[in-house]
């Protein structure tokens, strides 16, 4: 299998799963098309939500890295409630929806102008983004904890997740294959330092690297969702790569001088 030098093969497989997602998506499209055209909302709805399970978890991801840089009295969103306003948004504009995307496409856009509006809103002040260089493990784990909605409506995260992320997948961390309770702790506090690198990155960065690298994206498809120039997608998510290669790295070197200290 060919590398393109920012996932190789990996990229290629998540980009397989992604084109099957998106011709189910372009299956319903006239459907779709249809019941928008016949003021028919609730069955635009119900027909459309069910296929969106990656989606959600895409807006999850980006509104968890707004919630570890915004201010703690700033409320957030659920991704729940941020899908709604996305397909309603979808549905209202449907007639409107451009001929150069896919009808997946242009949900990712319309997800990431929803984001783009919020995070603006919501500017972190700068000492908090930098507090994130000096959380411990234990202080992250709380932060990640805390219910995102008051009622919590699916939108709780522990850390016991994260056995299920998505970042679990990517070639930073090796196989799960029959894991030790110690080594399932350590690729845990893994995935909770590629969390945490992320949000000390910018929303471009992080957008880029989550559209091409955790969603399968192909760099144009990238480019027409972010707006980021073609030529650019795979320079920035190798330089997100590298910044979460370095930064497990540096956690690991430490954890093992501690170990030797003690």
């Amino acid at each position: 299998m060919k590398s393109d030098g920012t996932g190789g093969a990996n990229h290629e497989s998540s980009g397989t799963t992604r084109r099957a997602r998106e011709e189910v998506l372009g299956h319903k499209e006239e459907e779709l098309r249809k019941l928008a055209s016949e003021g028919k909302r609730d069955e635009f709805f119900r027909e459309i939500i069910p296929l969106l399970k990656p989606l959600r978890s895409y807006i999850k991801r980006r509104l968890r890295g707004a919630r570890l840089t915004q201010r703690p009295n700033i409320p957030v969103l659920s991704s729940v409630d941020m899908l709604d306003d996305v397909v309603l948004e979808a549905y209202e504009k449907f007639n409107r929806k451009s001929k150069r995307l896919t009808l997946e496409q242009w949900l990712y856009r319309l997800a990431n102008e929803e984001l783009d509006r919020y995070v603006s809103k919501r500017r972190p002040a700068e000492k908090r983004r930098k507090s994130l260089e000096t959380l411990t493990q234990t202080e992250l784990r709380t932060l990640e904890e805390m219910p995102i909605t008051a009622d919590a409506d699916g939108e709780v995260w522990f850390p016991e997740e994260l056995d299920d992320s998505e970042y679990q997948a990517l070639e930073f961390l090796p196989p799960a294959f029959d894991d030790t309770p110690e080594q399932q702790l350590e690729r845990r506090e893994q995935i909770l330092e590629i969390i945490r690198t992320l949000a000390k990155l910018s929303e471009r960065e992080r957008t880029v690297f989550e559209l091409y690298v955790v969603e399968g994206f192909s760099k144009g498809a990238v480019a027409r969702i972010s707006g980021v120039p073609t030529d650019e997608v795979p320079r920035i998510a190798e330089k997100v790569k590298e910044h979460i290669r370095q930064a497990i790295a540096a956690n690991q070197e430490s954890k093992e001088r501690s170990e030797k200290a003690s």
